[in-house]
Parts: structure tokens; sequence; C-alpha cells
């Protein structure tokens, strides 16, 4: 019998051995960084997060950017927008999505009094940005393109979910839709559970929590003439910065420089602004209002700027003059 219970406690002893062995084996999942690059709406895409299948999540955050890309691209012959261009002056049945991102656009073309003008396709069409063949257009065909011109004149029909556009006229939703496919991508790698990453796609940055050492993510304001160089540095978290450059894309003719904001009011480029960088919490604002600003220029941009909760915003001037917001004067470091 004291064999018997000597076994028995021996077996015990042995089993609890073995979960305490079975349970130092066991290793809980680590979080891990991970970043990749895609070549997506016309730039290079760099996303970075941490987590505990960051790959995975940045691979479907690339395909939903570029899902976005598809629908609202009016380069691309099956998209949306360009649906709604070929049939100017009819009505086009469109999605919950497209009637939101076009809901969007005109309300900052409102808000900008036509600054930012979704109606602009004709005149980038002249300018040739975007198709490689770069020209100054003839006085003639910036009139008539100007003609086409008028974000007032954009129809949208929200219960029955179509839109409709001047006959002549093309939209282009290149000022918005690049910070959208942000926006969707963010929620996209958030859903996937990740609480730290960044999404770099040209001029728009957006930030998902803190950097994985717990950091807040520094972010720099590249200087509009001298590429080597930082003009401001801007602590993000959970934030966006979008930057509006003369420097982005551009030309030279005859000794001039042309970039590619366009002056919906005038055709040609604006003057008087070469950069503008937006903060705030979505990237779709951000992009449209950078464009905004820019086009208004100093005194107006600021004054717009002023006027919205959540957003800031660093212009500087053909002179080299920075003007900073007031919400953002305590967060930059200028350089």
């Amino acid at each position: 019998m004291k064999h018997r219970r000597y076994l028995i406690y021996v077996l015990i002893l042995l089993a609890i051995g073995g979960l305490v062995v079975g349970a130092i084996l066991v290793k809980r999942p680590q979080s891990v960084s991970v970043s990749k690059s895609k070549f997506i709406m016309d730039t290079v895409v760099e996303i970075r997060a941490t987590g505990l299948d960051p790959e995975a999540a940045i691979d479907a955050a690339f395909l939903e950017m570029e899902r976005v890309e598809l629908v609202f691209s009016r380069h691309l012959k099956d998209s949306i927008v360009t649906k709604i261009n070929q049939q100017a002056g009819q009505w086009v049945t469109v999605t919950e999505e497209v009637l939101a991102l076009l809901g969007k656009a005109l309300h900052y073309s409102a808000l900008s009094s036509g600054a930012f003008d979704i109606t602009i396709g004709r005149l980038v069409d002249l300018w040739g940005f975007g198709t490689g063949a770069n020209q100054v257009p003839n006085e003639m065909e910036l009139r008539q393109a100007l003609g086409s011109i008028g974000y007032r004149g954009v129809e949208v029909d929200a219960n029955a979910k179509r839109v409709m556009i001047p006959a002549g006229a093309k939209i282009d939703l290149g000022g918005i839709a690049k910070g959208y496919a942000v926006d969707q991508a963010q929620k996209v790698l958030e859903a996937a559970g990740i609480k730290s990453g960044m999404i770099y796609a040209g001029g728009d940055i957006t930030t998902i929590g803190a950097k994985p050492d717990g950091s807040t993510w520094r972010v720099g304001v590249q200087h509009p003439r001298d590429s080597a160089k930082l003009i401001a540095v801007v602590e993000l978290e959970n934030k966006t910065i979008v930057t509006s450059g003369d420097y982005e894309r551009y030309f030279i003719d005859n000794g001039i420089r042309y970039h590619h904001i366009i002056n919906p009011h005038t055709g040609y480029p604006t003057q008087g602004v070469i950069s503008v960088t937006v903060y705030g919490p979505e990237a779709a604002d951000a992009d449209a209002l950078s464009t905004a600003v820019f086009v208004l220029g100093m005194e107006r941009g600021c004054e717009l700027i002023e006027s919205l909760p959540g957003y800031e915003a660093i212009i500087v001037d053909q002179s080299g003059n920075i003007w900073v917001s007031s919400g953002l004067a305590d967060e930059v470091e200028l350089r």
C-alpha cells in the first residue's frame, strides 16, 4: 500500500512538472515591425506597421488603396470618374462611397470659393500634367477650358444615387482621392489590430498611435527649394499631414517654371505660395485643404485655416516667409 501511495505521489509530481515545463516552453505571440513599399496612385507608398501579423495587414492596406484608385482615377478607363466624364451631361448611377467623396469635395469647393474645384479636368489636360507631355496652352485653349469649369454645375441626386456634370466638363478628384485612399488604408490597418504605424504616400503622411518604442512620430516638412533641408518638424500621433508644393510636379519652358497646382479662376499655375502643409485628423480633408489654401494665397489661406477647428497649417510664400497657424505654433519645431 505504501509503495502504491508513493507511486501515485511520483506520478502527480511528474504531471505537475510537465505542466510547468510546458508553460515555460509556450511563448506568447510577439509584435514585430514591418515596412513595405509599392507604387500606387502615381507615387511610391510606404507603410510601416507593428503588430502580430503586420505584413498581412500592410498587404491588405495596399489592396484597399489600389481599389480606391480603380474607383476614382480619371486616368483608368473603367473607373467611375472616367464614366462620369465620358457621359458628361447625363446622369450616372454611383455608389454611396462615390457620393460621399464627391460631397466632401464639393464642400471644400464651396468653402474655398472655388479655389479647390473638381471640374478642373480639362485645364489639367491642357497643361499635360499626369501625361508626361507638358506644354503651355495658348490663350484660346485656356478660355475654352475655363468655360467648362464650375463646381456649382455638378448635380448630385443622393436619393437616386446618381451624379451629372455639365456637358463638356471633366472632373478630377486627384486633389482629394489620394488622401481618401490613405484614410481607407489606415482603417484597414487598425481593423487588423495595428496599434503603431505610418503611411507615407508622397506628400500625404498619416500615423497610427505612437512609434513602437512609445515615442511620438516626428515628421519633417521639406524645404520647397532644397530637398536636402527641412523647414519644420511636426510631432504626430493619430494625425495626418499633407503637403502641396510647386516642386512636386513642374516643367520649365523658355526659362519659366510651371507647376501642377492650377488656379481654376485663371487657368495658370498659382503664384504667390510655394508650399502648404495641412495638419489634422483626416488625410482626405487635409488633401483638399492644402490645394485650396495654396490657390487662395497667404492672406486668404491663413483666414480659411484659422476658421476651421481641428486643422492647422504651415504656409511658405515665394519670398520664403513662413506662417504657422495659431493652433500649431507650440507644436512645430521650425528649422
